[in-house]
């Protein structure tokens, strides 16, 4: 199965568009969209979730989360002309407190316009902030209490039955799958919260009226009522890159033929990180090459001389990541390298039980600054498709990828040295094979004045 091969059949003719949620007429396939494609790709290469569900929260943790969800509300927000909508799990720790790695040097740059606002991370709160942060999640709980009462009525059901019905028609999926059941309900749970949810962002944007707001993930289409309010009352809307893009990337790349139908619900523009993400993202959105200020900032020229070799774990396949290092290990060792993994931030939980084997085999996990630790390593390893290893290229020219059928689904051709197995792995790290392309490549270098000239151009702000 190829990616393209799964837009043609759901989005070449565009009638999947043509079920819609009454009143607002939003196409119901755009609010489904990620998860339906990513249960198609999870399937066929038969993927874990990386996200582990979190303990349960003790009262002191409630209470605490309670407390600075009203204290520190978005409606509490000082009026800006940039509002920043970020998740709260792109913030890192150092000098005692927590800063957005994405956002902070934004902000920073148009410090009298600009406000960020951050959702909780598993109800709980990134505490202290370098800067003062506002937080979402009262609008999320008063949308979703909201909707508890809310009863639909037979033409929403009808509508609903229909279009699964339409999707059934794909053959796409196994009569005994549960995909279409998860997706009829969450179909069911946002039509529930779709007229409260625009009503409260409607209020919202009147009472701050920004000139423009940037949206984390907005073509997962998880903000549409915040992104149709705000285009309704001339706002400018945003994406900024977070995270890894590629041609199969089910939230950053469109068929074609359907980008007129849904320019209207997708940011006018959006911001990657350089030329590479914006050749590997087909959208109709206007994308405009910006950088990463927090790796620019971090890029130490010169290099530590080591010999670590670090595993990085996107937590899709951690058991055969577990057996890639444990076949690779004695090899390793015999060529004196000290091994380290790096589990995916969404599995912290569940890391000794995914890696008590590899522990107890002397293999260190590693939990420090990302950068800190590319800056120390010699050689870094992945089996899945990741933005570390893209991360990786500005600190060692010794980045490897895991040929496989899931990485050649993602990356059919890969930027990365390329691996079958652990023997050719060991043979090529004996070979000291490199790099044929460098970092300029994936990240633009002059971001500060990028981010200054599109704001100027944008919206009129002077630096």
């Amino acid at each position: 199965m190829k990616f393209d091969d799964i837009l043609e059949v759901l989005e070449a003719d565009g009638k999947i568009l043509n079920f819609r949620f009454s009143k607002s007429q939003i196409p119901m396939y755009l609010c489904i969209r990620f998860m339906l494609i990513q249960s198609l790709i999870n399937k066929e290469f038969n993927l874990s979730n990386p996200h582990v569900k979190s303990n349960k929260k003790s009262a002191k943790e409630i209470l605490k989360y309670i407390y600075h969800t009203l204290k520190s509300n978005l409606f509490f927000a000082p009026k800006k002309d940039i509002y920043i909508f970020s998740s709260g799990i792109v913030n890192k720790f150092e000098n005692d407190k927590y800063t957005n790695r994405l956002y902070d040097e934004f902000y920073q740059l148009f410090i009298d316009n600009t406000q960020i606002i951050e959702s909780s991370v598993k109800l709980s709160y990134l505490v202290p902030k370098k800067e003062k942060i506002y937080f979402k999640d009262l609008i999320d709980i008063v949308i979703v209490l909201c909707s508890k009462v809310v009863k639909l009525k037979k033409d929403n059901i009808d509508e609903i039955n229909s279009f699964i019905e339409y999707l059934k028609s794909k053959n796409l999926f196994d009569a005994n799958d549960t995909v279409l059941d998860d997706l009829k309900y969450m179909l069911v749970k946002t039509r529930k919260r779709m007229s409260i949810s625009f009503w409260m962002y409607r209020q919202f944007l009147k009472i701050k009226n920004p000139k423009v707001i940037i949206v984390e993930d907005a073509h997962y289409f998880g903000h549409v009522s915040l992104f149709a309010e705000a285009k309704k009352l001339g706002i400018k809307t945003v994406e900024y890159q977070h995270g890894y893009i590629g041609l199969a990337h089910p939230a950053y790349n469109y068929h074609e033929n359907i980008f007129n139908e849904i320019r209207a619900y997708l940011p006018e523009y959006f911001l990657t990180h350089g030329n590479y993400w914006s050749e590997v993202s087909r959208t109709p959105s206007q994308k405009v090459h910006i950088g990463l200020a927090d790796i620019s900032n971090k890029i130490v020229r010169i290099k530590i001389t080591s010999n670590k070799i670090l595993f990085i774990s996107g937590g899709t396949v951690f058991e055969e990541l577990n057996q890639l290092i444990e076949k690779s290990l004695k090899p390793l060792k015999d060529l004196g390298y000290e091994i380290l993994l790096r589990p995916h931030p969404s599995e912290m939980l569940a890391v000794k039980e995914r890696y008590s084997n590899l522990i107890s085999q002397g293999i260190k996990i590693d939990t420090s600054s990302l950068y800190d630790v590319l800056q120390e390593v010699d050689i870094v390893v992945g089996m899945e498709v990741s933005t570390v290893l893209y991360e990786a290229v500005c600190f060692t020219n010794k980045v490897y990828m895991m040929n496989t059928k899931y990485t050649n689904f993602y990356e059919p051709k890969s930027a990365f040295i390329s691996f079958y197995d652990d023997i050719e792995l060991i043979k090529s790290i004996k070979e000291s094979k490199v790099l044929e392309y460098n970092a300029d490549y994936f990240w633009d270098s002059n971001w500060k004045q990028n981010y200054i000239n599109f704001i100027e151009n944008i919206i009129g702000i002077k630096k």
